[in-house]
């Protein structure tokens, strides 16, 4: 920019401060630029034309109308900062390089809006940046002025279309909330599941091995009564055992039942281990009266008053006891 300075017509010396240049014209034509220090200079005859700031410089970017590629009117601005790189060219290559910077901004900011749409408007303003910076850098490199950096400041859409994104974006932070409770409540699901799954298969394999140490344990009882049974005394006293178990089932089903059905073809096979471990038994103390005790005097009493108990129903026959 040109200043008038009336004492640089008059005085021989002058001082430039430090990031500044000024250019000195002698009669009207450029002579040489001036760097900070102090110089001299030719009364009357020299003078400082142009005195430009090299530091970094902002101006601003009045609001103005675009079009985006969607047919939304938008209002837009920004600030822009630049550089004075060439004292030179900014003093006699354009007449104005401010402004005339600052309009190629507005132009170049417009042309770059109409080649997007209104989302990606807002979601890509660090290349609507970039983009507007190489526009101008590239149109303003001849003026001696260097874009720095271009930042939109604030676009606003109209109220119509605000209130529609602002209800979108809402809608979007639901569907998220939504999806994230319904993955919650998958993981949750899952985690029960598998729980219970191992519990399940635990519990299973707790029961498979109680089963198989049971089936164990019968087995080993079963082959311990059957190494028994080779002596045949021993199985005489289990059938004895089976057949006082029977005497007091048949107690009971006699006392508690109103009419007592008894299989008549099957009646001697039914029983035959009884008669035959009643006999057995008395007939064995009958034999040996060293082992008449008083107890054993007792249970044979009580085993011959149950066999005539039963022949006097007629469940047993005294061919029956005979026989045995």
């Amino acid at each position: 920019m040109r200043r008038a300075i009336f004492g640089s017509l008059i005085l021989p010396l002058f001082q430039v401060p430090q990031n500044n240049a000024y250019v000195i014209e002698r009669l009207g034509k450029y002579a040489r630029i001036a760097d900070p220090g102090l110089h001299f200079k030719l009364p009357f005859v020299e003078y400082v034309g142009y005195a430009y700031s090299l530091k970094e410089q902002v101006a601003r970017i009045d609001t103005q109308s675009a079009i985006t590629k969607d047919n939304v009117m938008i209002k837009i601005d920004g600030v822009l900062y630049y550089k004075i790189t060439n004292p030179l060219k900014a003093s006699y290559d354009i007449s104005n390089p401010v402004a005339a910077l600052t309009y190629m901004a507005q132009t170049s900011m417009r042309s770059e809006i109409g080649k997007i749409d209104l989302d990606t408007t807002f979601k890509e303003r660090a290349m609507l940046n970039s983009n507007i910076k190489a526009a101008l850098n590239h149109a303003s490199k001849k003026w001696g002025i260097e874009c720095m950096r271009y930042e939109i400041k604030d676009i606003k859409p109209p109220e119509e279309i605000k209130r529609a994104m602002e209800l979108q974006a809402e809608h979007e932070r639901l569907k998220r909330n939504t999806i994230l409770r319904s993955e919650g409540t998958m993981t949750s699901e899952i985690n029960i599941a598998e729980g219970e799954k191992q519990a399940s298969v635990l519990r299973g394999e707790g029961e498979a091995a109680r089963i198989l140490q049971e089936a164990r344990g019968l087995v080993k009882s079963l082959q311990t009564i059957g190494k028994s049974l080779e002596d045949p005394r021993t199985e005489y006293a289990v059938k004895l055992k089976l057949c006082m178990n029977y005497l007091q089932a048949l107690k009971g089903i006699l006392q508690n039942a109103k009419t007592i059905m008894l299989p008549q073809g099957q009646k001697s096979e039914l029983l035959t281990s009884v008669v035959a471990g009643m006999s057995f038994y008395t007939q064995h103390l009958k034999n040996h009266p060293a082992l008449l005790n008083e107890g054993n005097n007792a249970a044979r009493k009580v085993l011959e008053e149950k066999i005539k108990h039963l022949q006097k129903q007629g469940v047993l026959d005294s061919t029956d006891t005979d026989n045995k």
